[in-house]
């Protein structure tokens, strides 16, 4: 069941993400962000309450937040979780703009999919950020 008090849109996602939980990196597929936060699949138990740094590297600049594990739970693939994190401080919920970013670069890659291009993001991330990186943040 969906939570009522959610406070921020969450716009489907599926950028690879870097996670670092201590000294390790996981490189994990992105489930879905906000706002306030993100969810992604991983096959590390991560504990509610641990402290993470999220990295989106394909986006310019590359986005990066603290946050905190909120809850998990356990996919029907018993190896797979569900991570949900919530970011640390309010500055990260003023970058929101970097978060569409990402989505926009997301469905550009669908709609060029859909045409019979297919790219990596990391592709489709390029050819969009030269395409919309000058007037993206002027809306």
């Amino acid at each position: 069941m969906m939570d009522e008090r959610r406070a921020f849109f969450r716009h489907p996602a599926t950028a690879p993400i870097q996670v670092f939980p201590q000294q390790q990196v996981l490189h994990m597929p992105m489930r879905d962000i906000s706002g306030g936060g993100l969810a992604f699949k991983s096959n590390v138990f991560l504990e509610e309450g641990k402290v993470l740094k999220i990295r989106i590297p394909h986006v310019k600049p590359p986005f990066e937040a603290s946050c905190v594990v909120r809850w998990r739970r356990r996919l029907d693939d018993d190896n797979y979780f569900e991570i949900g994190v919530m970011f640390l401080d309010e500055q990260t919920r003023f970058r929101v703009r970097m978060v569409e970013q990402v989505c926009y670069i997301m469905q550009y890659r669908q709609q060029l999919a859909e045409k019979g291009r297919h790219l990596t993001f990391e592709e489709a991330a390029k050819e969009w950020v030269d395409m919309n990186a000058a007037s993206f943040g002027k809306c």
